[in-house]
């Protein structure tokens, strides 16, 4: 199996977020975000399928999303 498949929520750096996309929008989650919504043990590949990232507006799962560092997002 890749070793991309085994990477946690836990794994995430503490400066490093999920973007994931819907049909109307990109959402930006950071790791202590996440763990509180689904959990530190949820691989990140599989998050999408998690109902607690499906968008409440559109309704629509996140299949695909990436990562980003925190800094970044500052405007």
């Amino acid at each position: 199996m890749d070793a991309a498949f085994t990477f946690t929520v836990a794994d995430l750096a503490a400066d490093e977020a999920v973007r994931l996309p819907c049909a109307c929008r990109v959402r930006t989650f950071g790791r202590e975000e996440l763990a509180a919504l689904v959990g530190r043990d949820v691989r990140l590949h599989l998050i999408g399928l998690r109902r607690e990232l499906w968008c409440r507006d559109c309704g629509e799962p996140p299949f695909h999303g990436w990562l980003t560092r925190a800094g970044a997002l500052q405007l």
